[in-house]
């Protein structure tokens, strides 16, 4: 892979969630002697775990951080790295690589497999699920275009938000960044463009969305109202749809659609686990992310030399066997 940037970190692959879908996902491509990144900022659901008695080969049970350590652990025996960075951006480059953005640095890669867990968030305001996709949006890079040169507003409070709020900027001069009544967290970094921006930081507790038809504007505790005609929701860090979105992968109700192989229809893109929606279970997330790991290192068979795995042939007597 190419080292034009001396500030972009190259990998094999990347792994995005560090919970039971991302590691398994990790300790297969890691033995595969496949440079894997786990990016991992400490959260997922698991980790607030007190106690499990349905995972496999845990008789007596364990707890969810635990189990997390456990395959923290094994996952990086063979090699892979853990990257505590928040990500906030994934987007191709060459088409043979893409880049995932967090708040620290740039990272070039060939393969991704999203396995965020299931993030989605949704703002304490009233009136948002009626105006969804008639003025309110949870994707920048999908929708932005949409609104060129109208005033808009990016509802959130840390760097998924700050960032989301300045690429706004490509489209539009009328940008404000409503933080619903909290405090503003982003790296100081991003404050800073953002006041070199220009753009209003209102920390005012939202009511309510109003408008006819479509999106005309927030309405503030104090009976305000902020003139907008769209609201790009931005809370907590970027999910595994927002994320999906960003590279063109379909999404349908706040999950990421895959096939039956965890693939999606971008090019060494996958998804395991709660992002994909259905059972959340970790036996499942964990099987998921095998399963994507597998597919992806299928993927990369043309462009790699690597050990552990070869799917195999039934056609083939001499076929060997996965372990």
């Amino acid at each position: 892979m190419p080292e034009d940037d001396p500030d972009e970190r190259t990998a094999d692959v990347a792994v995005i969630g560090g919970g039971p879908a991302g590691l398994s996902a990790a300790v297969y491509t890691a033995r595969a002697d496949q440079e894997t990144l786990v990016f991992d900022d400490g959260g997922g659901t698991t980790r607030d775990v007190d106690r499990m008695e349905n995972v496999y080969g845990f008789p007596d049970g364990i707890t969810g951080p635990e189990l997390v350590a456990r395959g923290r652990e094994q996952a990086a025996k063979f090699g892979a790295e853990f990257v505590p960075e928040e990500v906030v951006r994934l987007s191709t480059t060459d088409g043979e690589t893409y880049a995932v953005e967090t708040t620290e640095r740039t990272y070039a890669v060939r393969g991704v497999v999203l396995a965020t867990g299931a993030s989605y968030e949704s703002p304490a305001i009233a009136d948002v699920e009626r105006f969804e996709g008639r003025g309110v949006s949870y994707c920048v890079e999908c929708d932005a275009y949409f609104y060129r040169d109208s005033p808009v507003a990016v509802v959130g409070a840390g760097n998924y938000a700050a960032r989301e709020a300045l690429m706004l900027l490509d489209y539009t001069d009328d940008v404000v960044l409503l933080t619903n009544g909290d405090d503003l967290v982003a790296d100081p970094d991003l404050v800073d463009r953002l006041d070199e921006a220009d753009i209003p930081v209102r920390m005012d507790r939202l009511d309510t969305l109003v408008g006819d038809e479509t999106l005309d504007g927030v309405e503030t505790g104090d009976g305000e109202r902020i003139t907008v005609d769209g609201l790009f929701v931005a809370l907590g860090a970027a999910g595994g749809t927002d994320l999906a979105e960003m590279l063109g992968v379909p999404t349908a109700n706040r999950a990421v659609e895959t096939d039956a192989e965890m693939g999606t229809p971008v090019p060494r893109v996958y998804a395991a686990g709660d992002v994909t929606g259905g059972q959340r279970q970790i036996n499942t997330s964990v099987g998921e992310g095998t399963r994507a790991a597998i597919n992806l290192l299928e993927d990369l068979r043309d462009t790699a030399d690597y050990v552990d795995y070869r799917k195999i042939d039934t056609d083939a007597s001499d076929a060997p066997a996965d372990d």
